[in-house]
């Protein structure tokens, strides 16, 4: 595991790559070596989002996506502010 990864708390936002769908579509991507579940159907393989990481683990942890006018909840619903 490369230093990166240890450097990945809770509530910190990234940019990442969507690189596969879970069984309960989640996307997956990495930051670094750390693999990142985005909760949310909507992503698709091969676009990049904005996420807030929400929990963490040694080698992997759970993301939601966030963009610049609203915060994706955890049923898909975008709150707009």
């Amino acid at each position: 595991m490369g230093n990166e990864s240890a450097e990945i708390m809770e509530g910190m936002e990234y940019e990442v790559k969507v690189d596969a769908k879970g069984t309960k579509g989640e996307g997956i991507g990495r930051i670094g070596d750390f693999v990142v579940f985005i909760k949310s159907a909507k992503t698709r393989i091969g676009n990049r989002y904005k996420i807030r990481i929400t929990k963490t683990h040694r080698t992997f942890g759970y993301a939601e996506l966030t963009d610049s006018t609203g915060t994706f909840v955890g049923n898909g619903s975008l709150l707009e502010f």
